[in-house]
Protein backbone atom coordinates (compact mmCIF):
# COMPACT_ATOMS: atom_id res chain seq x y z
CA UNK A 1 0.00 0.00 0.00
CA UNK A 2 1.56 3.31 -0.86
CA UNK A 3 1.27 5.97 2.10
CA UNK A 4 3.26 9.09 1.22
CA UNK A 5 5.16 10.21 4.55
CA UNK A 6 6.68 13.24 3.19
CA UNK A 7 5.57 14.98 0.54
CA UNK A 8 9.12 15.93 -0.81
CA UNK A 9 8.65 11.80 -2.22
CA UNK A 10 5.26 12.20 -4.43
CA UNK A 11 5.52 13.95 -7.46
CA UNK A 12 1.27 13.83 -8.04
CA UNK A 13 1.48 11.63 -11.21
CA UNK A 14 -1.35 9.65 -10.56
CA UNK A 15 0.50 6.60 -11.89
CA UNK A 16 -0.68 4.58 -8.52
CA UNK A 17 -4.19 5.77 -8.82
CA UNK A 18 -4.36 4.34 -12.39
CA UNK A 19 -2.55 1.30 -11.53
CA UNK A 20 -4.86 0.07 -8.50
CA UNK A 21 -6.75 -2.72 -9.62
CA UNK A 22 -9.58 -2.21 -7.04
CA UNK A 23 -9.66 1.13 -7.84
CA UNK A 24 -9.41 2.35 -4.03
CA UNK A 25 -7.02 4.60 -4.22
CA UNK A 26 -7.92 8.58 -5.22
CA UNK A 27 -6.11 11.81 -5.53
CA UNK A 28 -7.04 14.39 -2.95
CA UNK A 29 -5.51 17.95 -2.53
CA UNK A 30 -4.16 18.97 0.51
CA UNK A 31 -3.68 22.40 2.06
CA UNK A 32 -0.96 23.57 -0.74
CA UNK A 33 -3.38 22.60 -3.52
CA UNK A 34 -1.76 19.66 -4.55
CA UNK A 35 -2.84 16.29 -4.99
CA UNK A 36 -1.82 13.23 -3.42
CA UNK A 37 -2.72 9.68 -3.63
CA UNK A 38 -5.09 8.24 -0.26
CA UNK A 39 -5.87 4.61 0.00
CA UNK A 40 -8.57 3.41 0.94
CA UNK A 41 -7.57 0.77 3.40
CA UNK A 42 -10.91 -1.43 3.80
CA UNK A 43 -10.51 -1.89 -0.23
CA UNK A 44 -6.96 -2.64 -0.45
CA UNK A 45 -5.77 -6.14 -1.12
CA UNK A 46 -2.21 -5.13 -0.64
CA UNK A 47 -0.92 -6.39 -4.13
CA UNK A 48 1.68 -3.84 -4.39
CA UNK A 49 1.10 -2.80 -7.56
CA UNK A 50 0.82 1.11 -6.90
CA UNK A 51 4.86 1.11 -5.44
CA UNK A 52 5.71 -0.66 -7.98
CA UNK A 53 4.57 1.80 -10.24
CA UNK A 54 5.69 4.71 -8.27
CA UNK A 55 8.82 6.94 -9.60
CA UNK A 56 9.72 8.09 -6.21
CA UNK A 57 10.24 4.59 -5.12
CA UNK A 58 11.33 2.96 -8.25
CA UNK A 59 13.05 6.08 -10.36
CA UNK A 60 14.74 5.41 -13.71
CA UNK A 61 18.40 6.26 -14.15
CA UNK A 62 19.64 9.65 -15.97
CA UNK A 63 20.60 8.69 -19.35
CA UNK A 64 22.81 10.28 -22.03
CA UNK A 65 21.20 11.84 -25.39
CA UNK A 66 22.15 10.87 -28.95
CA UNK A 67 21.71 14.73 -30.28
CA UNK A 68 21.38 17.77 -28.75
CA UNK A 69 20.14 20.96 -31.71
CA UNK A 70 18.51 24.27 -31.67
CA UNK A 71 15.72 23.90 -33.76
CA UNK A 72 12.86 26.06 -35.75
CA UNK A 73 9.69 25.51 -36.85
CA UNK A 74 10.07 26.63 -40.96
CA UNK A 75 6.02 27.56 -40.77
CA UNK A 76 6.70 30.82 -39.17
CA UNK A 77 2.63 31.52 -37.76
CA UNK A 78 3.00 28.00 -36.19
CA UNK A 79 6.17 29.14 -34.59
CA UNK A 80 4.47 32.85 -33.40
CA UNK A 81 1.63 30.38 -31.98
CA UNK A 82 4.06 28.32 -30.12
CA UNK A 83 5.99 29.11 -26.87
CA UNK A 84 9.52 28.79 -28.21
CA UNK A 85 10.35 27.21 -31.80
CA UNK A 86 6.94 25.51 -32.77
CA UNK A 87 8.27 21.97 -32.43
CA UNK A 88 5.61 20.35 -30.63
CA UNK A 89 2.87 21.03 -33.08
CA UNK A 90 5.51 19.33 -35.66
CA UNK A 91 5.67 16.23 -33.61
CA UNK A 92 1.54 16.49 -33.22
CA UNK A 93 1.25 17.31 -36.85
CA UNK A 94 3.42 13.78 -38.18
CA UNK A 95 1.48 11.74 -35.43
CA UNK A 96 -1.80 12.72 -36.55
CA UNK A 97 -0.53 11.84 -40.51
CA UNK A 98 0.34 8.34 -39.13
CA UNK A 99 -3.27 7.62 -37.99
CA UNK A 100 -2.29 8.89 -34.66
CA UNK A 101 -3.22 9.96 -31.10
CA UNK A 102 -1.89 13.01 -29.60
CA UNK A 103 -1.36 14.05 -25.61
CA UNK A 104 -0.70 17.37 -24.34
CA UNK A 105 -2.14 19.92 -21.84
CA UNK A 106 -5.45 22.04 -22.21
CA UNK A 107 -7.23 24.52 -20.07
CA UNK A 108 -10.54 23.07 -18.87
CA UNK A 109 -13.93 24.97 -18.38
CA UNK A 110 -12.44 26.36 -14.69
CA UNK A 111 -9.20 27.52 -16.34
CA UNK A 112 -7.68 24.90 -14.66
CA UNK A 113 -4.75 22.52 -16.87
CA UNK A 114 -5.80 18.73 -17.43
CA UNK A 115 -4.18 15.97 -19.82
CA UNK A 116 -6.19 14.92 -22.85
CA UNK A 117 -6.13 13.59 -26.15
CA UNK A 118 -6.68 14.67 -29.64
CA UNK A 119 -6.97 13.44 -33.15
CA UNK A 120 -7.62 16.35 -35.41
CA UNK A 121 -5.12 19.34 -35.79
CA UNK A 122 -7.45 21.91 -34.75
CA UNK A 123 -7.65 19.72 -31.15
CA UNK A 124 -3.78 19.52 -30.56
CA UNK A 125 -3.87 23.64 -30.88
CA UNK A 126 -5.18 23.48 -28.11
CA UNK A 127 -2.10 22.08 -26.32
CA UNK A 128 -0.05 24.44 -28.17
CA UNK A 129 1.56 26.76 -25.33
CA UNK A 130 3.41 26.68 -22.00
CA UNK A 131 0.38 26.54 -19.16
CA UNK A 132 2.23 27.29 -15.36
CA UNK A 133 -0.11 25.01 -13.25
CA UNK A 134 0.37 21.34 -12.33
CA UNK A 135 -1.97 19.57 -14.48
CA UNK A 136 -4.31 16.99 -13.44
CA UNK A 137 -3.71 13.15 -15.30
CA UNK A 138 -7.18 12.23 -14.80
CA UNK A 139 -7.56 9.53 -17.62
CA UNK A 140 -4.97 10.16 -19.86
CA UNK A 141 -2.74 6.95 -19.12
CA UNK A 142 -5.47 4.60 -19.65
CA UNK A 143 -6.56 6.43 -22.34
CA UNK A 144 -2.71 5.85 -23.99
CA UNK A 145 -3.02 2.45 -22.60
CA UNK A 146 -6.14 1.80 -24.85
CA UNK A 147 -5.36 3.29 -28.08
CA UNK A 148 -1.60 1.62 -27.99
CA UNK A 149 -3.62 -2.04 -27.19
CA UNK A 150 -5.29 -1.04 -30.73
CA UNK A 151 -2.35 -0.52 -32.44
CA UNK A 152 -2.52 2.74 -32.93
CA UNK A 153 0.43 5.42 -32.66
CA UNK A 154 0.69 7.40 -29.75
CA UNK A 155 2.11 10.67 -29.39
CA UNK A 156 2.12 11.49 -25.37
CA UNK A 157 3.82 14.97 -23.91
CA UNK A 158 3.64 16.20 -20.50
CA UNK A 159 6.28 17.05 -17.63
CA UNK A 160 8.92 14.75 -17.11
CA UNK A 161 7.35 13.77 -13.94
CA UNK A 162 4.11 12.53 -16.22
CA UNK A 163 6.53 10.61 -18.61
CA UNK A 164 7.61 9.03 -16.03
CA UNK A 165 4.79 8.18 -14.18
CA UNK A 166 3.29 6.67 -17.90
CA UNK A 167 6.21 4.23 -18.63
CA UNK A 168 5.87 3.17 -14.84
CA UNK A 169 2.08 2.85 -15.62
CA UNK A 170 2.32 0.84 -19.17
CA UNK A 171 5.02 -1.18 -16.82
CA UNK A 172 6.50 -2.44 -20.58
CA UNK A 173 7.72 -0.61 -23.73
CA UNK A 174 5.38 0.02 -26.78
CA UNK A 175 6.68 0.21 -30.51
CA UNK A 176 4.01 2.26 -31.27
CA UNK A 177 4.59 5.09 -28.53
CA UNK A 178 6.83 7.99 -28.42
CA UNK A 179 7.23 9.99 -25.29
CA UNK A 180 8.03 14.37 -25.27
CA UNK A 181 8.64 16.11 -22.42
CA UNK A 182 10.04 19.15 -21.95
CA UNK A 183 12.94 20.79 -19.46
CA UNK A 184 10.64 21.60 -16.30
CA UNK A 185 10.98 24.59 -13.63
CA UNK A 186 8.35 23.20 -11.84
CA UNK A 187 4.91 22.45 -11.13
CA UNK A 188 2.98 25.28 -9.24
CA UNK A 189 0.08 25.07 -7.20
CA UNK A 190 -3.27 24.82 -9.05
CA UNK A 191 -4.64 26.42 -5.86
CA UNK A 192 -3.00 29.52 -5.96
CA UNK A 193 -3.85 29.78 -9.80
CA UNK A 194 -7.76 29.79 -8.87
CA UNK A 195 -7.00 32.04 -6.36
CA UNK A 196 -5.30 34.43 -8.52
CA UNK A 197 -7.93 34.56 -10.80
CA UNK A 198 -10.58 34.96 -8.51
CA UNK A 199 -8.69 38.37 -7.31
CA UNK A 200 -7.62 39.22 -10.79
CA UNK A 201 -11.20 39.01 -12.61
CA UNK A 202 -14.60 40.38 -11.85
CA UNK A 203 -17.16 37.89 -11.22
CA UNK A 204 -19.06 39.29 -14.18
CA UNK A 205 -16.44 38.92 -16.43
CA UNK A 206 -15.67 35.24 -18.21
CA UNK A 207 -11.93 34.16 -19.33
CA UNK A 208 -11.39 33.85 -22.96
CA UNK A 209 -7.84 33.37 -23.36
CA UNK A 210 -4.82 33.24 -21.51
CA UNK A 211 -1.44 32.93 -22.03
CA UNK A 212 1.44 32.89 -20.29
CA UNK A 213 4.18 33.53 -23.00
CA UNK A 214 2.50 35.91 -25.21
CA UNK A 215 5.74 36.64 -27.74
CA UNK A 216 4.24 40.13 -30.00
CA UNK A 217 6.52 42.06 -28.34
CA UNK A 218 9.50 39.46 -28.67
CA UNK A 219 10.14 36.05 -27.03
CA UNK A 220 12.87 37.13 -25.19
CA UNK A 221 10.72 39.81 -23.57
CA UNK A 222 7.43 37.29 -23.35
CA UNK A 223 4.43 38.77 -21.73
CA UNK A 224 1.48 37.17 -19.64
CA UNK A 225 -1.67 38.01 -21.24
CA UNK A 226 -5.12 37.18 -20.14
CA UNK A 227 -8.13 38.43 -21.94
CA UNK A 228 -11.85 38.23 -19.59
CA UNK A 229 -15.40 39.68 -22.06
CA UNK A 230 -18.73 40.68 -20.15
CA UNK A 231 -22.07 42.01 -22.06
CA UNK A 232 -19.60 41.91 -25.09
CA UNK A 233 -16.88 43.87 -23.63
CA UNK A 234 -13.19 43.26 -23.97
CA UNK A 235 -10.88 43.35 -21.11
CA UNK A 236 -7.27 42.23 -21.21
CA UNK A 237 -4.52 41.93 -18.74
CA UNK A 238 -1.40 42.43 -20.29
CA UNK A 239 2.30 42.94 -19.26
CA UNK A 240 5.92 41.52 -19.21
CA UNK A 241 6.09 37.71 -17.16
CA UNK A 242 7.95 39.32 -14.43
CA UNK A 243 5.65 42.18 -13.79
CA UNK A 244 2.57 40.07 -13.39
CA UNK A 245 2.41 38.47 -9.59
CA UNK A 246 1.58 35.00 -10.40
CA UNK A 247 4.25 34.64 -12.82
CA UNK A 248 6.50 36.55 -10.07
CA UNK A 249 5.36 33.95 -8.19
CA UNK A 250 6.50 30.54 -9.97
CA UNK A 251 9.57 31.71 -11.16
CA UNK A 252 11.07 32.59 -7.87
CA UNK A 253 10.15 29.28 -7.06
CA UNK A 254 7.65 30.11 -4.03
CA UNK A 255 4.40 28.07 -5.20
CA UNK A 256 6.23 24.67 -6.32
CA UNK A 257 4.82 21.60 -5.61
CA UNK A 258 7.42 20.30 -2.26
CA UNK A 259 8.82 17.37 -4.85
CA UNK A 260 10.01 20.15 -7.74
CA UNK A 261 12.70 20.73 -5.51
CA UNK A 262 14.61 17.82 -5.64
CA UNK A 263 13.08 16.08 -8.76
CA UNK A 264 13.69 12.69 -9.69
CA UNK A 265 12.81 13.06 -13.35
CA UNK A 266 14.99 14.75 -14.54
CA UNK A 267 18.34 14.96 -16.73
CA UNK A 268 17.13 11.98 -18.61
CA UNK A 269 15.39 9.85 -15.84
CA UNK A 270 11.72 10.45 -17.16
CA UNK A 271 12.61 7.93 -20.33
CA UNK A 272 11.03 9.74 -22.21
CA UNK A 273 12.10 9.47 -26.41
CA UNK A 274 12.60 13.62 -26.64
CA UNK A 275 13.04 16.79 -24.66
CA UNK A 276 11.74 19.78 -26.27
CA UNK A 277 12.49 23.59 -24.64
CA UNK A 278 13.14 27.30 -25.31
CA UNK A 279 16.82 27.42 -25.98
CA UNK A 280 18.08 30.32 -23.77
CA UNK A 281 21.06 31.67 -24.51
CA UNK A 282 20.39 31.05 -28.64
CA UNK A 283 21.95 34.66 -29.20
CA UNK A 284 25.30 33.20 -27.95
CA UNK A 285 25.18 29.83 -29.28
CA UNK A 286 23.23 29.87 -32.33
CA UNK A 287 23.14 33.38 -33.42
CA UNK A 288 22.35 33.33 -36.74
CA UNK A 289 18.91 31.57 -35.33
CA UNK A 290 17.89 33.80 -32.86
CA UNK A 291 15.25 36.26 -34.75
CA UNK A 292 13.57 36.95 -31.32
CA UNK A 293 10.49 35.27 -32.71
CA UNK A 294 11.44 31.96 -30.51
CA UNK A 295 14.25 29.58 -30.55
CA UNK A 296 13.70 25.74 -29.48
CA UNK A 297 15.93 23.42 -28.02
CA UNK A 298 16.06 19.43 -29.03
CA UNK A 299 17.22 16.95 -27.07
CA UNK A 300 16.82 13.45 -28.27
CA UNK A 301 17.41 10.24 -26.36
CA UNK A 302 16.18 7.40 -28.79
CA UNK A 303 15.89 6.83 -32.49
CA UNK A 304 12.19 6.84 -31.67
CA UNK A 305 12.35 10.68 -31.02
CA UNK A 306 14.49 11.46 -33.79
CA UNK A 307 12.37 9.82 -36.15
CA UNK A 308 9.30 11.27 -34.69
CA UNK A 309 9.68 14.77 -36.34
CA UNK A 310 10.19 15.88 -39.92
CA UNK A 311 13.01 17.55 -40.16
CA UNK A 312 12.20 18.45 -43.67
CA UNK A 313 10.32 21.21 -41.98
CA UNK A 314 12.95 22.31 -39.59
CA UNK A 315 15.61 24.27 -39.32
CA UNK A 316 18.31 23.21 -37.32
CA UNK A 317 22.11 22.67 -36.01
CA UNK A 318 23.60 20.66 -33.59
CA UNK A 319 24.34 21.99 -30.66
CA UNK A 320 26.71 20.48 -27.50
CA UNK A 321 24.55 19.47 -24.35
CA UNK A 322 26.43 21.64 -22.25
CA UNK A 323 25.94 24.67 -23.52
CA UNK A 324 22.19 24.41 -24.25
CA UNK A 325 21.75 23.57 -19.97
CA UNK A 326 24.02 26.41 -19.18
CA UNK A 327 21.02 29.03 -19.49
CA UNK A 328 18.44 26.11 -18.71
CA UNK A 329 18.07 25.34 -15.19
CA UNK A 330 15.16 23.40 -15.80
CA UNK A 331 17.44 20.40 -16.82
CA UNK A 332 18.84 19.90 -13.55
CA UNK A 333 17.05 17.87 -10.87
CA UNK A 334 17.47 20.15 -7.71
CA UNK A 335 16.96 23.63 -7.09
CA UNK A 336 17.18 25.75 -3.58
CA UNK A 337 13.42 25.99 -1.50
CA UNK A 338 12.91 29.89 -1.27
CA UNK A 339 12.99 30.82 1.96
CA UNK A 340 9.27 32.11 2.51
CA UNK A 341 8.01 29.31 0.79
CA UNK A 342 6.67 27.56 4.21
CA UNK A 343 5.58 31.28 5.30
CA UNK A 344 3.24 31.95 1.66
CA UNK A 345 1.80 28.72 2.32
CA UNK A 346 0.67 29.44 6.04
CA UNK A 347 -0.42 32.78 5.26
CA UNK A 348 -2.70 31.52 1.86
CA UNK A 349 -5.68 30.77 3.27
CA UNK A 350 -6.40 33.83 5.72
CA UNK A 351 -4.38 36.36 3.47
CA UNK A 352 -6.72 39.27 2.62
CA UNK A 353 -4.50 39.81 -0.57
CA UNK A 354 -3.16 37.12 -2.30
CA UNK A 355 -0.98 39.93 -4.69
CA UNK A 356 0.46 41.40 -1.64
CA UNK A 357 0.89 38.10 -0.32
CA UNK A 358 3.14 37.33 -3.28
CA UNK A 359 5.05 40.48 -3.42
CA UNK A 360 5.72 40.19 0.16
CA UNK A 361 7.20 36.23 -0.21
CA UNK A 362 8.87 36.14 -4.02
CA UNK A 363 11.02 39.06 -3.09
CA UNK A 364 14.63 37.68 -4.69
CA UNK A 365 16.59 37.90 -1.78
CA UNK A 366 19.22 40.59 -1.01
CA UNK A 367 22.06 39.05 -3.08
CA UNK A 368 20.16 38.41 -6.16
CA UNK A 369 18.55 42.13 -6.09
CA UNK A 370 22.26 43.41 -5.59
CA UNK A 371 23.06 41.56 -8.71
CA UNK A 372 19.83 42.24 -10.81
CA UNK A 373 20.37 46.36 -9.94
CA UNK A 374 24.40 46.12 -11.13
CA UNK A 375 23.26 44.07 -14.34
CA UNK A 376 20.69 46.62 -15.25
CA UNK A 377 22.90 49.45 -14.66
CA UNK A 378 25.61 47.90 -16.99
CA UNK A 379 22.79 47.87 -19.28
CA UNK A 380 22.08 51.76 -19.25
CA UNK A 381 25.97 52.21 -19.64
CA UNK A 382 25.81 50.29 -23.00
CA UNK A 383 23.07 52.09 -24.25
CA UNK A 384 24.39 55.41 -23.49
CA UNK A 385 27.30 54.32 -25.18
CA UNK A 386 25.54 52.54 -28.28
CA UNK A 387 26.90 49.22 -27.65
CA UNK A 388 25.42 46.53 -28.61
CA UNK A 389 27.91 43.36 -29.36
CA UNK A 390 31.32 42.30 -27.73
CA UNK A 391 33.18 39.72 -29.31
CA UNK A 392 30.89 39.54 -32.16
CA UNK A 393 27.71 38.04 -29.93
CA UNK A 394 24.85 40.41 -30.09
CA UNK A 395 23.77 42.02 -26.69
CA UNK A 396 20.27 41.50 -25.46
CA UNK A 397 19.75 44.92 -24.22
Amino acid sequence: MIHITKKTLCCGCSACERACPKKCISMKMDSEGFLYPEVDANECIECGLCEKVCHEQQPYPKREPIQTLAAINNDEPTRMASSSGGIFYLLAEKTLAEGGVVFGARWDEEWQVVIDYAETAEGVRAFMGSKYVQARVATAYSDALRFLKEGRKVLFSGSPCQIAGLHHFLRKDYDNLTTVDFLCHGTPSPKVWKMYLNEVVDAAHKITDCKFRNKADGWHKFNFHLDTECNGQTRSLYCHHFENHFMKAFLTDVILRPACYDCRAKEGSSHSDITIADLWGAERIVPEMDDDKGTGLVIVYTERGRQALDWTKVTSKEIKLSDATRCNGGFFAQRAIPPRRKEFFEKLDSAPCLVDLINRCAQPPLKRRVKQKVKSIIKRCLRLLNINTIGGVKLRL
